[in-house]
């Protein structure tokens, strides 16, 4: 075995030495160069490293406005919507209301010749024209025209009284409520209060007169007609006429007011004289072209009579006989 030489062991140095004067690999070719760093890149750096944080964090803004606009709508769920109101039935045409006529009249003439009864008849006539009553309403003679008391101007004049003519505020009055309820019983309105005198009256015939005593008796009559009628009358001393204006009768017909004395019969009265009574009827009178169709009973009345006592009866007409 050949002797070992002796080798001397490399220091640090020579180790550093001996890299150093390593050639460059020739497979990994030369190493880059970098330049020296600018002064400003490590705050550049900074803030980069700032913003690419927070957009990590927050997400890009303008990433959550297109989302927001990609976003689809929410649904809206549809409203309920009510069902739609059936078609109201189409309205037949109105006929238009007839011209209005006078369908009932009525003239009633006193003799009297006292003053103070025209002046009452003059206010009472006054109170009842122009009054409207509309279709299905009633009208009432008492609350039209009132108390017939001397505080309202009414004044003294002839009433009767238990069969005896006095002296008392507003006498006259029952011949307007007298003429107004002929006029009506032509028109064929519906009687609905009606009371008769005591004795006959010489400005109606028997059974036809129609007597007011405020608070007490009434005279009440019914529109039973489709549109308003209207009262008209107007007085001239002892004269009264009343005329009611509404729709037409059917064609060809006619209204009249008739009465008659049935019976007589004497009796002693409360003071025991002996008294003679008339029982009269009266009636509504329907024609037809000029034919009588149809006679309806308006009342039966109970009379007092004597020898002064005027009596006029109606067969087929209510003018008074004078």
């Amino acid at each position: 075995m050949a002797p070992r030489s002796h080798v001397k062991q490399p220091t640090p140095d020579d180790r550093m030495t001996a890299a150093r004067s390593l050639p460059e690999h020739p497979a990994l070719g030369r190493r880059p160069r970098f330049p020296a760093a600018s002064p400003y890149a490590a705050p550049l750096i900074a803030v980069c490293a700032v913003a690419l944080s927070a957009c990590m964090a927050f997400g890009n803004p303008v990433i959550w406005e297109s989302a927001a606009q990609k976003e689809p709508a929410a649904a809206v769920e549809p409203a309920v919507s009510e069902p739609a109101p059936a078609p109201e039935p189409e309205k037949a045409e109105e006929e238009p209301a007839p011209e209005q006529e006078t369908i009932g009249e009525y003239q009633a003439i006193s003799q009297s010749e006292d003053p103070g009864r025209s002046e009452n008849i003059r206010l009472a006539t006054e109170a009842i024209d122009g009054t409207v009553i509309e279709p299905g309403g009633t009208f009432s003679f008492n609350d039209v025209v009132g108390n017939t008391s001397a505080e309202r101007g009414y004044q003294e004049a002839a009433v009767i009284r238990n069969g005896e003519v006095a002296q008392g505020d507003g006498g006259g009055v029952c011949q307007v409520s007298t003429a107004l309820y002929i006029a009506a019983v032509k028109a064929d309105m519906e009687i609905v209060e009606r009371h008769p005198h005591s004795v006959p009256s010489d400005y109606a015939p028997i059974g036809l007169d129609a007597t007011i005593v405020y608070g007490s008796f009434d005279l009440r009559l019914k529109n039973n007609t489709d549109h308003a009628i209207t009262i008209h009358a107007k007085a001239v001393g002892q004269t009264v006429d009343v005329s009611i204006e509404g729709d037409p009768l059917p064609e060809g017909r006619t209204v009249d007011a008739t009465s008659q004395i049935v019976s007589r019969y004497e009796r002693d009265d409360a003071a025991g004289t002996l008294r003679q009574y008339y029982v009269s009827e009266a009636f509504r009178v329907y024609y037809q072209d000029g034919v009588r169709t149809t006679r309806d009973l308006l009342s039966s009345d109970i009379y007092q009579v004597d020898e002064n006592t005027p009596v006029t009866t109606s067969e087929g007409s209510v003018d008074p006989n004078k």
